[in-house]
């Protein structure tokens, strides 16, 4: 891809509607850019924010080549965008952040291939066709594992943990929906996320290693500066710059990692798009991932994110937003983020709080005698 130069003036366009879009028109806007945004709901904030919106569907070709054809470049806002639709907008302008790192992570046997190449650790797992598979597979694999679909779209109620050979039986229905992988389930102690941004010349700059507390598999808190050996440290650090070498990607990715209590360090996942664990850095570093993604995206020198104070950031769902409403009125030191997601269950993260602090010990006390969230992991 040809280096591209954003000035302010220019047209730059969002695809999507999560939060991270909604904060990607905001940043763009900031930044002096004229935003477009396009997606299938006119009311999402990310189409409201813009200066202008393009509604209709990931087929709708017409809309989506005229909006195209309007923006200097587009960029995607999560790793759930179709690579179709991002092919596809490439025909008529830049897309930076490219097609290739999201398919390869869309697709779980790619996704392992590609871990595989870069002789990274990862949980050991099996290619499922039918259940004979599964029960010759569990053997090596052990219990409990995970069977899931190799699309990770299809996900949604269709995996199951297996816990004894009993379970295995219960497979049978989900395999008729194509291939999945068995995956061990590891048992690990701690949680840590590394944020690098990649810009058009390969260049790469790291933001602090976060570490995470997840809740059914999404971060319920991330906090920073994170309690990690240097050794482990370094090695994460080491296999991020790894994977940014041997990608075709421009902007922020987040790679994620489990650490047993042996001192196993192993991937859990990149995302390639800018990640919720990310949102942190708006109160705790000199400069935010939206920010530094859109500096990638535009042509800009990479900034180098440096640790301001320590600080934990809490996700709240809608089931818990009558009581982040009753510490709105408590707390002077909290800075809260809504998302404005409309018609959302009770389970869906509507914004999160960040809070600073003297150490993450101190912080993490704090949003536990709320009652709020369950019980963070201790730290130093």
């Amino acid at each position: 891809m040809a280096n591209t130069v954003l000035y302010p003036g220019d047209t730059i366009g969002v695809i999507g509607s999560s939060a991270n879009a909604a904060m990607l028109v905001t940043t763009a806007r900031k930044m002096g850019l004229r935003v477009g945004a396009y997606g299938a709901d006119e009311t999402s904030e990310a189409l409201q924010l813009a200066d202008f919106k393009a509604v209709g569907s990931n087929k709708d070709r017409d809309k989506l080549q005229h909006f195209a054809e309007s923006c200097s470049a587009v960029v995607y806002d999560s790793e759930q965008v179709s690579t179709s639709v991002v092919n596809f907008l490439g025909s008529y302008t830049q897309v930076p952040q490219g097609s290739d790192m999201l398919e390869m992570m869309q697709d779980r046997l790619l996704e392992r291939a590609f871990f595989e190449q870069l002789n990274v650790n990862i949980a050991p797992y099996a290619t499922i066709i039918n259940l004979d598979d599964v029960y010759q597979s569990v053997n090596s694999i052990g219990y409990p594992c995970v069977l899931k679909p190799i699309q990770k779209e299809w996900s949604h109620g269709r995996e199951l943990v297996i816990r004894t050979q009993t379970d295995i039986a219960k497979a049978a229905g989900l395999l008729d929906w194509g291939t999945y992988i068995l995956e061990s389930q590891i048992a690990y102690e701690r949680e840590y996320s590394i944020l690098v941004a990649r810009d058009q010349a390969g260049d790469q700059q790291a933001f602090p290693i976060t570490e995470v507390q997840s809740v059914d598999d999404r971060p319920q808190m991330t906090w920073v500066p994170a309690q990690v050996d240097d050794a482990v440290a370094g090695e994460m650090r080491r296999i991020a710059g790894e994977v940014a070498k041997h990608v075709n990607y421009v902007g922020v990715f987040e790679v994620s990692f489990y650490l047993t209590a042996s001192g196993a360090l192993y991937v859990k996942k990149i995302v390639p798009a800018p990640s919720e664990t990310g949102y942190i850095f708006a109160d705790a570093t000199t400069v935010n991932e939206f920010d530094e993604h859109l500096r990638a995206i535009a042509g800009l020198p990479l900034a180098e994110p440096k640790l301001l104070t320590p600080a934990v950031s809490a996700t709240f769902t809608t089931a818990q937003l009558s009581a982040i409403r009753t510490q709105w009125q408590l707390k002077s030191d909290w800075h809260f983020t809504f998302y404005h997601l409309r018609k959302q269950p009770d389970d869906a993260a509507m914004g999160h709080i960040t809070v600073q602090g003297h150490t993450t010990k101190l912080l993490l006390d704090q949003l536990d005698d709320t009652g709020i969230w369950s019980p963070a992991t201790d730290t130093e």
